[in-house]
């Protein structure tokens, strides 16, 4: 992967040059042998780059098509003294797609890439097959691209740890804590007025995720920072788990996990 990108760099750069060097010309065509032959010496290093392109799901075939169109343009221009103005449209269609639809996506998987290598030695810790599952899946899911599923499949991980500490309090003293939640005036809790009775455990994963974050802080198993640190996280989960043009890079996605590990999945208070 790092050699496909490090090719596409190059290619992009010369590119660039060869638009510099007709930027230069003073006469309206490019007539010179020399500067017609850098077209088709060029296109013959893009076609082994195409060949791993078209295996690559990443890439539209859209894209390529339409970059495979630009090039053809590129090499009819250079077999015989064309207007430097056509080159010139032409070069910029191709550098411009070539950068936003291939390199651009594919230095953001790379990245990706390093997701696992950087997470997995966070929750290593983690020793609950359930939630352990969570996480590998979201790990996994990072690595292949799928970045939002990513973030869902983390949350879910948090969500099961908070759900087994509550259980774990006993459903009768939940249920009695948010009644007291909703009588406090507090800032934090002013706003929220919404009565739970829980007869069964299921009845527990009815409670939105904002409310059940709520409840530990008014617990103390986190104070006002790490909540509102928690409830960022809560928020880009939401955002993920929606329709939306958002899509979390890999430092991001890094930090969001290191935050997960660090407020509920690694904190001593919910085991």
């Amino acid at each position: 992967m790092n050699d496909l990108v490090e090719t596409l760099e190059d290619l992009i750069v010369r590119l660039g040059e060869f638009d510099k060097s007709i930027a230069k010309l003073k006469t309206a065509s490019v007539s010179r042998t020399a500067q017609r032959a850098i077209p088709k010496a060029l296109y013959k290093e893009w076609l082994p780059v195409l060949g791993a392109l078209e295996q690559d799901v990443l890439i539209e075939p859209s894209s390529l098509e339409a970059l495979g169109n630009a090039w053809q343009r590129l090499v009819r221009l250079s077999e015989a003294a064309s207007p430097r103005a056509s080159y010139r449209s032409t070069l910029k269609t191709l550098i411009g797609g070539l950068e936003t639809d291939v390199l651009h996506p594919l230095i953001k998987r790379s990245g990706l890439k390093t997701v696992g290598e950087v997470v997995r030695p966070l929750v290593a810790s983690v020793t609950d097959p359930r939630i352990a599952t969570y996480l590998d899946e979201s790990i996994r899911c990072a690595e292949n691209n799928c970045v939002r599923a990513a973030v869902v499949l983390a949350w879910c991980a948090v969500a099961s740890r908070m759900h087994d500490k509550l259980l774990a309090v006993g459903l009768p003293q939940v249920e009695g804590e948010f009644d007291r939640m909703r009588q406090d005036q507090g800032i934090l809790f002013r706003a929220f007025t919404r009565a739970y009775k829980f007869s069964s455990p299921p009845d527990l994963q009815e409670v939105p995720d904002a409310h059940l974050i709520l409840l530990c802080r008014f617990l103390g198993w986190m104070d006002d920072s790490q909540y509102k640190q928690l409830k960022g996280a809560l928020d880009l989960r939401n955002g993920c788990g929606h329709p939306g043009g958002y899509q979390p890079d890999a430092v991001k996605l890094q930090a969001y996990y290191a935050d997960l590990v660090q407020l509920v999945l690694a904190n001593a208070k919910f085991a």
